[in-house]
């Protein structure tokens, strides 16, 4: 796991290991929910203490030292609407995932993408949200993915419940890269209005009770008798997280709703579920500087998006925050694959001068632990 990355093969394997092939991938997942009236752990938000984090993947060098395998981790969440018409997007989502990593990898050399990929629903529901582990192996996301329990509904209260996974992404998320100052990227993906608050209630549903002292205990103090609007969980987010709406469809109450929440520049067009991959990637492109409005017609057109959908990416993401990650001054000082830590809760890596040469023999060799992340 130290240094494995989802690649096409690895993703082949996984789809064959864990999805069935017959039915609805996430069919044994949904059946044991509904009948023990729980997710499972790893796409719980409650689940593994309700923080996710996206840390340094190292190995352990044989005289106690840690190396960097890959690079700066950046974590990605990505939130899916599962109601009525977005019912399917957990078979969408796996089946475009090696295109997803693939894309997003490429706008981010040299660095480590963290992908958590889930769904959410409405409070009608029976599980309002799926929130998983940061991971980067096919083998981890494709699980993962065949876990999530999408209900499919979609009447009821007018609009979906995205805020309670906009608040963990705000408060119950712990990545590196903010340690040193840098962002992630968090994108909610919906044909939906949400609504403009949180309900202590549906709050404690979700997260567990003790929700108020995890937040708290991750730097969040959180008032439960004065919950954040959801206002000011993205205004949070925003603090670690580069975040979009991605939004699919033309309803009013939809494109009145998200303005008011996020700033318009924030908001995207998707023009469907299939071209998540290219619309994500331009977009993290553009923030880190991979990308130029310039060279943007030329990515779609080589990753397979017609110039119809070309023409409406380009005009929707022309207004984004450009260059947004690579205006911060810890841009591009992040550790590398090779640097050295002498702890692994260090925030830099030590000087390479500090370093020391390592001599294997084989009596060292047989003592060198084996790839670790934190």
């Amino acid at each position: 796991m130290g240094y494995d990355k989802l690649t096409r093969d690895t993703y082949s394997s996984a789809h064959r290991t864990y999805v069935p092939t017959r039915g609805s991938a996430t069919r044994q997942a949904q059946e044991k929910a509904y009948s023990t009236g729980k997710l499972h752990p790893l796409v719980d938000p409650a689940g593994f203490e309700a923080v996710r984090r996206s840390l340094v993947r190292f190995e352990q060098r044989s005289d106690g030292l840690f190396r960097v395998t890959v690079g700066l981790p950046v974590p990605i969440e990505i939130r899916l609407d599962t109601t009525g018409s977005m019912g399917r997007n957990v078979e969408e989502a796996l089946r475009i995932l090696p295109d997803t990593y693939d894309l997003a990898s490429r706008m981010l050399p040299e660095k480590d993408p963290h992908m958590a990929i889930g769904i959410f629903g409405d409070c009608m529901d029976r599980f309002v949200l799926c929130r998983p582990q940061f991971e980067m192996t096919a083998d981890k996301l494709v699980h993962q993915l065949t876990l999530m329990v999408p209900e499919g509904g979609g009447a009821g209260n007018g609009g979906e419940d995205p805020q309670y996974g906009l608040f963990a992404g705000a408060y119950l998320t712990a990545a590196y890269v903010n340690r040193i100052g840098l962002k992630g990227y968090d994108f909610t993906i919906t044909d939906e209005p949400a609504r403009d608050y949180l309900i202590r209630g549906e709050l404690e549903r979700v997260f567990g009770k003790d929700v108020y002292d995890k937040a708290a205990e991750n730097g969040h103090p959180i008032d439960k008798k004065d919950l954040p609007s959801t206002k000011k969980v993205v205004k949070d987010l925003l603090k670690r997280a580069h975040a979009f709406v991605l939004v699919v469809g033309n309803r009013l109450d939809t494109e009145a709703f998200w303005p008011s929440v996020i700033d318009p520049r924030r908001i995207v067009r998707l023009p469907h579920i299939g071209l998540l991959p290219q619309v994500q990637a331009a977009i993290i492109g553009l923030t880190e500087g991979t990308l130029t409005l310039r060279s943007l017609d030329a990515f779609l057109s080589d990753n397979e998006v017609d110039e119809r959908d070309r023409e409406a990416i380009v005009r929707s993401v022309a207004n984004i925050p450009i260059g947004a990650q690579a205006a911060l001054d810890a841009f591009g000082k992040g550790p590398k694959a090779g640097d050295v830590f002498e702890k692994k809760t260090d925030l830099w890596p030590m000087d390479p001068g500090d370093v020391p040469e390592l001599v294997e023999t084989e009596e060292t060799a047989d003592a060198t632990v084996g790839p670790d992340w934190l």
